[in-house]
C-alpha cells in the first residue's frame, strides 16, 4: 500500500467516531478479495484461499487474524497493526476472535460487522454461525455502510496512488495498441498489455477484449485472429500500491470506416459531456442522464450498452454507480470511472472512458483518451 501509518490511524479514529454515534463497542472486519481489510489494515490477503479479519475496538489496540502462517512475516511488515495472528483455517478465526474479544473486555455489547459492500458480501454463513456460537452474548450489527461511506471520499495520498495506477493503465493501453495488427490474436494483445504493466510494477491487472466489436461484448481473450476492418474494444484495469484505475478504449485494424468514426466520435462526446457534468453537488443520476441524452440525440437509443460508470479505489468496482437510479450526490474527494458504451450491430461499437478525480472546482481526468481512435501498429 502507498498509504502511511498516520493515515491508517486517522481512518481508525474516524471509524471510532462513527462507532460511537451508533453505540458500537467494536467493528469486526472480514475480507477475502474485497477492500475492507486492506483499507483498515494495509494488509491484502493476496493468496487465492487466504482471508483476514480485523477487530477494531472503541478503546484499545486492534487485532488482526490471517489464515496462513507462512504469510505472517509479510502481514507484520506491511500492516500498522501490531497484534497479528495466523488461525490456520477460517473456522479457527471465530475462536481466535473470541479470545481477542475477551482480552479487550468485549464479551458483551454491540459489535458491528463489516464484511463487504453493496457489490459483494464475503463472510461465509459457517463463519458467521461460529462467531455467534463463540460469542453468544454479543449483539451483532450490520455496519458495512459505515465503512462504505468513509471510503467514498479519498485522501490526497489516495489521489496520488490513483495517479500512479492510471499511468500504468495507459502504458498497458499503448502496448495493446502497438500489438494490434492483422494476424495477431486476442491473447497476444492482452499479453502485451499485461506484460507492460507487470514490468512497470503492477500489483494486479484485469484486461478484457472484444476483437470483433461490431457484434461482441468484451470478455476474457479467446483464440480469435484479428483482420483488417476489425473494431477492437479493450478495457484495462490495473492495481498499483493497492489502488485500481480503469480505462476503456477502442482501436481499428486498418482504420475505422466512416460509420465507425461517427460511433466513436459520438461516444467520445458523451464521455466528455459526462466529465464536464461531474462536479460536487451533482448526483450520479444527473451524470447518467447527461450521457443518455447525448447518446439519444446522436441516434443510439437502442444501442446504449452497459452501465455508464462506477466508483473505484481499493476495489474494482466501488459504489456509487453512474446510473439513473443512483441518487448519490458527488462530493469533493470522490473518484469515478466514466465509460459510456454504444453498439450498432453490424457496423461498430465503442466503449470509451476512464478514471476521474473530483476536486472542489471540477474534475481531473487521469487517462490519455484521444478524440481520434487508435489503429494499431
Amino acid at each position: 500500500m502507498a498509504i502511511g501509518v498516520e493515515e491508517f490511524l486517522h481512518r481508525a479514529q474516524r471509524l471510532r467516531g462513527e462507532m460511537a454515534s451508533r453505540s458500537l463497542d467494536a467493528l469486526l472486519f472480514y475480507g477475502w478479495k474485497r477492500g475492507q481489510i486492506p483499507y483498515i489494515s494495509g494488509y491484502y490477503p493476496n493468496y487465492i484461499a487466504n482471508v483476514a479479519m480485523v477487530l477494531l475496538p472503541q478503546e484499545g489496540e486492534p487485532a488482526m487474524l490471517i489464515r496462513f502462517p507462512f504469510d505472517l512475516e509479510r502481514a507484520r511488515t506491511i500492516s500498522w497493526i501490531p497484534d497479528i495472528r495466523a488461525s490456520g483455517n477460517v473456522l479457527n478465526m471465530a475462536q481466535h476472535c473470541a479470545e481477542a474479544c475477551v482480552k479487550r473486555n468485549l464479551t458483551t455489547g454491540r459489535i458491528g460487522l463489516v464484511t463487504g459492500d453493496n457489490v459483494m458480501d464475503e463472510m461465509p454463513r459457517s463463519l458467521h454461525a461460529a462467531l455467534q456460537s463463540e460469542m453468544h452474548r454479543v449483539t451483532w450489527v450490520e455496519a458495512g455502510d459505515l465503512l462504505q461511506n468513509a471510503r467514498l471520499i479519498k485522501s490526497p495520498a489516495e489521489f496520488d496512488a490513483l495517479r500512479r495506477s492510471a499511468r500504468l493503465a495507459d502504458c498497458g493501453a499503448r502496448a495493446a495498441c502497438k500489438a494490434i495488427q492483422p494476424g495477431c490474436s486476442e491473447y497476444e494483445i492482452v499479453a502485451a498489455a499485461e506484460a507492460e504493466m507487470r514490468r512497470r510494477g503492477a500489483d494486479a491487472h484485469l484486461v478484457v477484449i472484444a476483437s470483433k466489436g461490431v457484434t461482441e461484448l468484451i470478455g476474457p481473450p479467446e483464440h480469435k485472429t484479428l483482420e483488417v476492418g476489425d473494431n477492437v474494444i479493450i478495457e484495462i484495469a490495473v492495481q498499483v500500491h493497492g489502488y485500481w484505475t480503469q480505462t476503456a478504449q477502442v482501436f481499428y485494424v486498418g482504420g475505422p470506416s466512416s460509420d465507425q468514426s461517427k460511433i466513436y466520435q459520438d461516444t467520445y462526446l458523451a464521455y466528455k459531456t459526462a466529465v464536464e457534468t461531474v462536479r460536487p453537488g451533482v448526483s450520479c443520476s444527473e451524470v447518467a442522464q447527461a450521457i443518455e441524452a447525448c447518446l439519444e440525440q446522436a441516434g443510439y437509443s437502442d444501442g446504449i450498452e452497459q452501465d455508464f460508470g462506477h466508483g473505484i479505489g481499493v476495489d474494482l468496482p466501488e459504489p456509487p454507480r453512474i446510473e439513473l437510479k443512483d441518487n448519490t450526490v458527488i462530493r469533493e474527494g470522490m473518484v469515478l470511472v466514466v465509460h459510456p458504451a454504444v453498439r450498432k450491430l453490424g457496423t461498430g461499437g465503442a466503449f470509451i472512458g476512464g478514471t476521474v478525480l473530483v476536486h472542489a472546482d471540477g474534475t481531473e481526468t487521469l487517462h490519455e483518451i484521444t478524440e481520434i481512435p487508435g489503429t494499431g501498429d
